[in-house]
């Protein structure tokens, strides 16, 4: 099942060489009821389509965060003065991965295929699959009659992670073989990856990193602070 619209559910069907998108299920808004591709039909749960769960991400500390409800998209977000501002980006086929920060995951990663987080009533909060330092608290809407709760996302401080109801320093001595240990920002700006040139870090001002990937087919240019064609 996949939604051709919010208000239309449809499947893919192959007609000899060609795929076609043929219509299964019209949903109606005025009934609370939009296509949810997770449930597979139409729902008044909180989706990319439900209007409580979708429209402008909303930012309340600042880091990069993932779409709650749409894999193939991601959040940046920041301070500008006393404001937050986030900057919605695509990754276009890929999906989004809240382990790597980057657009590493395909389309079909288990992410895009079932729920990564669970609101069944107001105030609930866990960790985020994939990345402990980001959270979510689920908060309560009414929207046209219906009580809907949906996740807003949060981050702990550099070297945290959730755990039971609060953030808690981490303890890097027991991480497994290959995991990304957080960069330690001296101070605001962009820094390469010592490991992969591929990759650089975003400090902000409350010198909290984020590990960054430049597009396929370019290398993060120290001097330049930005991502230019070529390899390294």
């Amino acid at each position: 099942m996949i939604c051709s619209s919010c208000n239309t559910v449809a499947v893919c069907l192959k007609i000899g060489s060609v795929w076609e998108t043929v219509w299964v299920e019209s949903c109606n808004p005025d009934e609370g009821l939009y296509c949810n591709e997770f449930e597979g039909g139409c729902s008044t749960s909180v989706g990319a389509c439900n209007p409580g769960g979708g429209g402008t991400f909303e930012c309340n500390t600042p880091g990069v965060f993932p779409d709650p409800h749409n894999c193939r998209l991601y959040h940046m977000c920041f301070m500008n003065g006393n404001n937050p501002v986030a900057i919605s980006m695509d990754c276009g086929a890929g999906a989004f991965s809240p382990t790597t920060g980057d657009c590493s995951l395909l389309a079909n990663d288990t992410i895009c295929l079932s729920p990564q987080f669970t609101c069944t009533f107001a105030g609930q909060m866990a960790a985020w699959p994939g990345n402990s330092n980001i959270y979510y608290i689920c908060a309560a809407e009414t929207i046209n009659g219906n009580r809907i709760f949906r996740p807003r996302l949060y981050r702990c401080p550099a070297n945290q992670m959730f755990q039971d109801g609060q953030c808690v320093q981490r303890d890097w001595s027991n991480m497994p073989p290959g995991t990304i240990v957080p960069y330690e920002c001296q101070r605001p700006g962009l820094f390469a990856d010592p490991t992969n040139c591929r990759y650089y870090y975003s400090c902000n001002t409350d010198l909290v990193g984020e590990r960054l990937q430049c597009p396929d087919g370019t290398y993060f240019e120290s001097n330049l602070l930005t991502c230019v064609l070529g390899v390294c």
